[in-house]
């Protein structure tokens, strides 16, 4: 098989749910909100209950975008946030 040699790049997030479950999308695109609520679509898609998401402090996941997504689907997901590092 050749190979054009070309990097590329591939991000990804994920979510293990209490009962060891992965679920995870694959995206080539910047993380920006947009990203964040289609994530967001997409695990809330897979349960019949309320999940609740352990978050860092990225923008992204602060955006006024993800906050009007949560605030649209108030029984779908919950996000919490990590508390923010300071250096030792």
């Amino acid at each position: 098989m050749r190979r054009s040699g070309n990097r590329f790049s591939v991000n990804a997030m994920s979510a293990i749910s209490t009962r060891g479950r992965m679920h995870f999308m694959v995206f080539t695109e910047s993380f920006t909100a947009e990203v964040m609520c289609r994530f967001l679509d997409r695990l809330a898609g897979h349960f019949d209950h309320k999940v609740h998401l352990v978050a860092d402090g990225h923008s992204a996941h602060r955006s006024k975008k993800v906050r009007d997504w949560l605030a649209a689907h108030p029984d779908d997901v919950e996000l919490h946030f990590l508390p923010p590092t300071r250096p030792s």
